[in-house]
């Protein structure tokens, strides 16, 4: 197979090649609080501090689905923040391929770009902070598990604007408190996954205040061993909808004289 690839590469420009990103018919879930830092961060960010603290030393771990296949942006392809939203993040993180057995096939760098603003109102607001158009970065290509352990990996994040290096930050994936492949057998336990699933394994490097994430923003996302993911950041077109006003339970019944 592998000289099968390497035969269809010949005479290819890599320099001209666009590079998609590896997800396509698989889902994409996401964790959170797996680092003491993410932790205090979403602590010190949330009405709800103590739900945090609970879920960092709970057996069970924070899951929640993050994008469909077809909607993971690629490297160099353009990331988005909401702009009904006032502190917006890029989180680098390991993600982590598995197939339908629930074992664990390749790595690539991922890019949670999130709303933290919205989330630290309520955390049950996660899936708005979380979920939305071009939020969810997978690249530059899956490198299979059985060539590379990243496991104690350096992992770095670099934010340019206009020229101008305004974050950059080192951590390591050792530091992870819970282990991938267990994070990945919670996901498959009971929801059946026919072509896989990535999984973001979460962060331990957030850019703190006053940054905000903003168009023309430049984010480069490191792995040791595993690869370089390049984003650009864009606005998401937003319909400008907003909540309306609740009425009453009984604000629509008659009452007779």
């Amino acid at each position: 197979m592998r000289a099968a690839l390497a035969t269809s590469a010949v005479g290819l420009d890599p320099g001209a090649c666009e590079l998609l990103a590896p997800a396509e018919s698989q889902e994409v879930w996401a964790c959170g609080v797996t680092y003491w830092r993410s932790r205090d961060a979403r602590m010190e960010e949330s009405s709800s501090q103590d739900v945090y603290a609970k879920v960092y030393e709970a057996e069970r771990p924070e899951l929640f689905f993050k994008s469909a296949g077809w909607r993971v942006v690629g490297h160099g392809g353009d990331a988005g923040v909401r702009v009904d939203s006032t502190w917006s993040v890029p989180e680098p993180e390991l993600a982590v391929l598995s197939n339908s057995r629930g074992e664990v096939v390749a790595y690539a760098c991922g890019n949670d770009m999130s709303s933290r603003s919205i989330e630290g109102e309520n955390p049950l607001y996660l899936p708005q902070a979380k979920v939305y158009d071009r939020s969810c970065s997978i690249g530059p290509a899956a490198v299979l598990a059985w060539e590379v352990d990243p496991s104690e990996s350096a992992i770095t994040m670099r934010i340019s604007r206009g020229g101008s290096r305004v974050f950059d930050g080192a951590a390591s994936l050792s530091d992870m408190v819970r282990d991938p492949a267990e994070l990945t057998a919670v996901l498959h336990a009971s929801y059946p996954l026919p072509a896989g699933a990535w999984l973001l394994t979460g962060t331990s490097l957030v850019p703190p205040p006053p940054y905000t994430a903003e168009p023309g923003d430049s984010v480069t996302i490191e792995i040791e061993g595993v690869g370089r993911l390049v984003n650009h950041i864009v606005s998401v077109p937003h319909s400008g909808a907003r909540a309306q006003p609740r009425l009453r339970r009984d604000s629509h019944v008659m009452r007779g004289g």
